[in-house]
């Protein structure tokens, strides 16, 4: 009878899964995959949180961390960029303030020349 894979070891594939999911979404500048996959990515690490962490597979484990870290490494890099597109395109459309770090409101700073137009 084969054994049955590690839990740990599916929902850390799920996990890697996931996070390759969110940079993908990342550069396609996609909130609504962004969003999809909240739910899932809490209820994974929630899983993991509390896995048995007995894993036959040592092996496959390291190399989905690996995978894991790769992809979160992405995702940071990734989501720095969609934050700051995010907020340029929202002051274009809007033309309203920012927060600033210490949450105050701050006057969009624009470099060079700047033209209003009308219609």
């Amino acid at each position: 009878m084969a054994e049955r894979p590690d839990s740990l070891i599916e929902s850390a594939e799920r996990l890697c899964e996931t996070l390759e999911r969110i940079g993908d979404a990342l550069v396609a500048l996609d909130a609504n995959a962004l969003l999809e996959t909240e739910g899932t990515l809490e209820q994974l690490l929630a899983v993991i949180a509390s896995a048995d962490h007995t894993v036959h597979d040592k092996d496959a484990l390291e190399r989905l961390v690996g995978r894991a870290a790769a992809a979160l490494v992405r995702c940071r890099q990734l989501g720095g960029s969609f934050s700051g597109i995010a907020g340029t395109r929202l002051r274009l459309r809007t033309g309203v303030e920012t927060y600033g770090r210490d949450g105050t409101f701050t006057e969009t700073q624009l470099a060079g020349s700047a033209v209003k137009v009308t219609t």
